[in-house]
């Protein structure tokens, strides 16, 4: 039976190698679309889920609120950690990590950057599941002055040598290489290369220091939440009166949430979002279910040929059932030869699929996930694509099969509901991908109350920080640099928050800290609109400070020049007021900010050049690398645009605009695959109408208008259907946005219009054949 299937797969294939060829182009394009985006929402959804004890695992999170609005910090001070274990003993263990370190490490004198880095307490080897290759989990950080390297980072600094016992530095302190462990898993929130305990300043931090230390504890099973989260929650208010001053609590967020937390502070984990897993995992779907309806079209339009070898069945006494489990086998034949053509698409591919995602998938042909993941997609290919058709190709009657009279019938409402929801699916991704693309270039062209184009960012560091003034006279004697000044980190990064409240009010706001040089708001373009700018004094401008309108209008200051502000226990008199900046990502609104002026004690720490360029920027940059290679040799010269800087911070929708894309190219493709399908169907079956209009005197123009209207109406109820589902899909998205583009009529308008001229271009072709062809030839071969 199997054999007598194949052979009549195989000769079917033969007969119709054109419907064959697109069915199976389409199935399989659809199933590379699956693979791919299901084998990365599995990805998403298994993060940090092979940790032994995950279940057990907490991350201590802190809701508050930042100036005025909730928020989540998902790190928090050193001291709370260990006091935290000391006070409850419903928490097991505690283990901190520090993960906002992109490491230089020096080896022999030779600087390596870009180097994942984690600074832990001793335990975390035997808190966590990070298996060691070579190593003793339990004493691999006995000593303080240990270090441990993952297989990738060995290979690197050590290359066919054993790095263990060798000396490596980092943060001003040698390490000694005692423990590698394996690379850890892509889908591990935590990400790290080189892996040190707390040492330095790390080891000593305080209550009211750095608040980046992410927290975990390992909880009793038996524990009350309610009450160890209120006893947390009191113990953060005693020792932090300004957590209490801004109605704080503490939550205990589970292991397996944390990649997907709303959390707005915690380093560099490795952050997802449960939305664009649905949106993805939906449009795989849709693309799948696509495939499956253009199959059936494609198998439906070809059904003429095979009617009488039904008909030749059934007289020999075969039954609905079995005729029905041919049709399914024979799908199941398509679907086989589609997954191995998805299989090798989808293996090709992967690294654009990465690029665009910013995941690190992979195809493991070892995996029994993989397996099962591609069975289950098989089977409900074949159940949705092989269905109909198998109910269709088997209800026709005996005699009228026989007899050569079955051409198939007008097209059914649910064919033509089919081809409608092709082409709706078509429009709303079509829509989205305008719009998505639209809130893009909104966000990186409008008007941020500053100048970001042809600033040019490079570290300062060692002589290059020490010797600012002169570097700086130097540089401005280049005519491609038109200033040069510097701000305690780049204006896209939060690098500094304390308490400000007015004098002798009780209410306090946690606002950004900034510290620049009194040419900064002119090097930006930034105006003071109130008051003046007093960095410009050298006698005692580090006494005053400026606000933007935004911290302003929260202290609820009229007329703010001249009053005091408290910040960290000092009060500064406000000299001035600086017009709002959009210096973050339009995800959030303007920060408050306060500008102190960038003394030496701060300006020796690493802070950032910002150069504005004037003329031709490869000259400028000459210019900056001489004078870096001069003063730090042994550094490797390294800079950055702030335009490119702040079109990264929409990376995440400018790649799902991508992925969006791809899907639908592949939608409207599979959707003109099977709207061809149809004209082909429709027109074979109005041959001898077409003829009988044309010697009655139509023209072929007449013709063309008949047979192209049916299709154009599908088309336009599609659209018609699919504007309100994109209207509220991206009315929703944009409400992630603080500052949004418009929703335009234009781009419906222009997105209806592409998809009647794809839809008429695509149809036009069989209909013009159709058209064409001589009456007396056509009313002679009916």
């Amino acid at each position: 039976m199997k054999r007598n299937s194949l052979k009549f797969f195989i000769r079917n294939l033969k007969q119709q190698k054109t419907v064959g060829i697109l069915s199976i182009g389409c199935l399989g394009i659809s199933i590379a679309v699956a693979l791919l985006i299901g084998l990365w929402g599995m990805n998403e959804l298994n993060f940090d889920n092979f940790h032994q004890e995950g279940d057990r695992i907490y991350r201590l999170t802190i809701h508050t609120f930042k100036n005025n609005e909730a928020t989540c910090f998902g790190s928090t001070f050193k001291p709370f950690g260990e006091e935290a274990q000391d006070k409850f003993p419903e928490i097991k263990k505690m283990c901190r990590v520090v993960a906002w370190t992109d490491g230089e490490i020096w080896i022999d004198n030779i600087l390596y950057n870009e180097n994942k880095l984690l600074v832990t307490d001793p335990n975390f080897f035997t808190f966590f599941t990070f298996p060691l290759k070579v190593g003793d989990a339990a004493t691999v950080f006995e000593a303080p002055d240990n270090i441990v390297l993952s297989e990738s980072a060995a290979s690197k600094y050590f290359p066919g040598e054993d790095p263990i016992g060798k000396t490596l530095r980092y943060g001003g302190q040698n390490f000694k290489v005692t423990g590698i462990m394996y690379d850890m898993p892509a889908n591990s929130h935590l990400q790290g290369d080189i892996i040190a305990p707390l040492f330095g300043w790390y080891a000593g931090d305080i209550w009211g220091g750095s608040d980046i230390y992410i927290t975990y504890f390992q909880i009793e099973p038996t524990t009350n939440f309610s009450d160890l989260q209120s006893g947390l929650t009191q113990l953060l208010t005693d020792r932090m009166i300004s957590f209490r001053d801004r109605k704080s609590s503490v939550y205990l967020e589970p292991l397996k949430e944390i990649h997907f937390s709303s959390e707005s502070d915690a380093g560099s984990i490795v952050k997802g979002s449960k939305s664009l897993v649905t949106i993805f995992l939906l449009t795989a779907l849709v693309v799948l279910l696509i495939a499956c309806i253009n199959f059936i079209n494609l198998f439906i339009s070809t059904s003429f040929l095979r009617a009488k070898a039904i008909g030749v069945k059934k007289t020999h006494g075969a039954e609905k059932s079995s005729l029905m489990g041919e049709f399914f086998t024979e799908t199941f034949y398509y679907v086989l030869i589609a997954v191995v053509v998805g299989l090798v698409l989808a293996y090709i591919g992967i690294p654009f699929f990465n690029e665009m995602a910013n995941s690190n998938i992979s195809i493991d042909f070892q995996s029994p996930l993989l397996y099962i993941f591609i069975v289950g997609l098989t089977l409900f290919t074949v159940f949705v694509a092989g269905f109909f058709p198998a109910v269709y190709m088997t209800k026709f009657g005996i005699v009228e099969t026989m007899r050569g009279q079955f051409k198939g019938k007008n097209l059914s409402f649910l064919q033509k509901g089919l081809i409608v929801a092709q082409f709706t699916a078509s429009v709303v991704f079509l829509i989205s991908i305008f719009f998505i693309n639209k809130q893009v270039h909104f966000m990186i062209k409008t008007d941020l109350g500053f100048d970001k184009e042809n600033v040019l960012y490079i570290e300062g560091r060692d002589e290059f920080a020490k010797r600012y003034e002169a570097v700086r006279h130097d540089l401005l004697q280049c005519p491609a640099i038109a200033d040069v000044a510097r701000k305690n980190s780049l204006p896209t990064d939060w690098r500094q928050g304390w308490t400000v409240g007015k004098e002798d009010v009780e209410d306090k706001y946690l606002m950004e800290v900034c510290r620049v040089d009194y040419n900064y708001f002119d090097l930006m373009g930034m105006k003071v609109v109130k008051g003046e700018n007093p960095f410009r004094e050298v006698h005692d401008s580090l006494h005053y400070c400026l606000i933007n309108e935004r911290a302003a209008q929260l202290l609820g200051m009229e007329h703010p020049v001249g009053e005091n502000l408290l910040i960290y226990g000092y009060y500064y008199p406000i000299k001035g007021v600086v017009k709002n900046a959009q210096t973050k990502s339009f995800h959030q609104g303007v920060d408050p900010q306060v500008y102190l002026k960038l003394d030496k004690r701060w300006g020796d720490n690493g802070v950032p050049y910002l150069v504005k360029i004037k003329g031709d920027p490869q000259i400028a940059i000459r210019t900056i690398e001489a004078k870096w290679k001069e003063l730090v040799p042994h550094v490797p010269f390294q800079y950055g645009f702030l335009d490119q800087a702040y079109e990264n911070l929409y990376k995440a929708e400018t790649n799902a605009g991508k992925i969006l894309s791809s899907a639908m190219f592949v939608i409207l493709l599979i959707s003109i695959v099977g709207l061809f399908a149809m004209a082909f169907y429709s027109t074979q079956r109005r041959v001898k109408e077409i003829g009988v209009r044309k010697v009655n005197g139509a023209t072929v123009g007449e013709i063309l208008l008949v047979l192209n209207r049916d299709f154009l109406i599908w088309v336009l109820i599609a659209f018609a259907v699919a504007c309100p589902i994109a209207y509220i899909f991206i009315s929703r998205w944009l409400e992630n946005f603080r500052v949004r583009t418009e929703i335009s009529w234009w781009i419906f308008a222009i997105v209806g219009l592409i998809v009647s001229l794809v839809a008429l271009l695509t149809v036009s072709y069989q209909t013009w054949k159709a058209a064409t062809v001589n009456p007396v030839k056509a009313l002679k071969t009916e």
